[in-house]
């Protein structure tokens, strides 16, 4: 299981995500979506470690 709580990043003045606190369950299967440059890859590194 992986908790995260009131994740923020920024580049520049730009947000890419504010305040995120997610709780991925274990046995469960999650997707990740979103437009191009939303921080998608960022939020996986930062989920990585």
């Amino acid at each position: 299981m992986i908790t995260t709580a009131n994740i923020t990043m920024q580049f520049g003045v730009k947000p890419l995500f504010e305040n995120v606190s997610v709780k991925f369950g274990e046995g469960n299967r999650y997707g990740l979506i979103g437009a191009n440059g939303s921080g998608k890859s960022t939020f996986m590194k930062i989920l990585g470690g």
